[in-house]
């Protein structure tokens, strides 16, 4: 009898530390890590990624890779990237693979905006990524934002386009009027500043000024519209 209950407490004991390796994405979660990092809130986000788990600790890391980057600061980020990749790639990891696939993809792709000289090893890495969440399933808003982002950030001679990435990003947009998947929603504003971009590279400013417009009417403290919209009107 002993043998047996202490056997149940061990996988009671297992089954708990599992859960917290590798809880499913949590859309309250998601949320705050969007709004701090639309708010250039450092501080939060290393809060949120001292608790978060799974999905939503790749997502906190790569929203933080992002702002030490800006901060000048790229070893910090190539490491929060290596700990958003190491999460992502995990067998162990029971979440969305679309979801999964599409957000390694951007991981691998901002990467290469830290550290060129990498671009053939994880453009390869980040197109494979990409096409097996377009596979499970090709109507995901954030799929066509990440194929959006990485249209427009690639030379044209590497097989850039800000034509595609226009096509991609309207796609992502209408796709994120029927997004249901919850517990991975993120992204929406983003596409928006994405999209309004590369209109302005297409030199069509007063699109872009609405875009980001309507960026800010999704998440009104957005700082990185407001920026664009106050260094481009008039």
């Amino acid at each position: 009898m002993y043998l047996i209950t202490k056997n149940i407490y061990a996988l009671l004991i297992a089954t708990a530390t599992f859960t917290a390796n590798y809880a499913s994405a949590d859309q309250t979660t998601i949320d705050e890590i969007e709004l701090a990092s639309q708010q250039n809130n450092v501080a939060q986000l290393t809060q949120i990624a001292n608790t978060a788990k799974g999905y939503d600790a790749a997502l906190v890391n790569y929203r933080l890779a992002i702002a030490h980057n800006i901060m000048g600061e790229s070893d910090k980020a190539i490491s929060l990237l290596d700990s958003a990749q190491m999460i992502l790639t995990d067998e162990k990891l029971s979440e969305d693979k679309t979801e999964v696939n599409a957000l390694l993809a951007q991981v691998y792709g901002y990467r290469i905006s830290i550290k060129p000289i990498t671009g053939m090893y994880y453009g390869i890495k980040s197109s494979n990524a990409l096409e097996s969440a377009s596979e499970t399933d090709e109507t995901n808003p954030r799929v066509h934002l990440i194929k959006g982002i990485i249209a427009y950030n690639t030379p044209n001679i590497f097989g850039g386009s800000k034509q595609q990435a226009l096509k991609s990003l309207n796609t992502s947009i209408n796709h994120y009027q029927s997004d249901d998947n919850l517990g991975y929603q993120w992204g929406q504003a983003e596409a928006l500043v994405w999209r309004g971009l590369t209109h302005l590279a297409l030199n069509d400013v007063q699109s872009a000024l609405n875009d980001w417009q309507a960026s800010l009417d999704i998440a009104p403290n957005y700082t990185w519209p407001q920026m664009l919209i106050s260094n481009n009107q008039g």
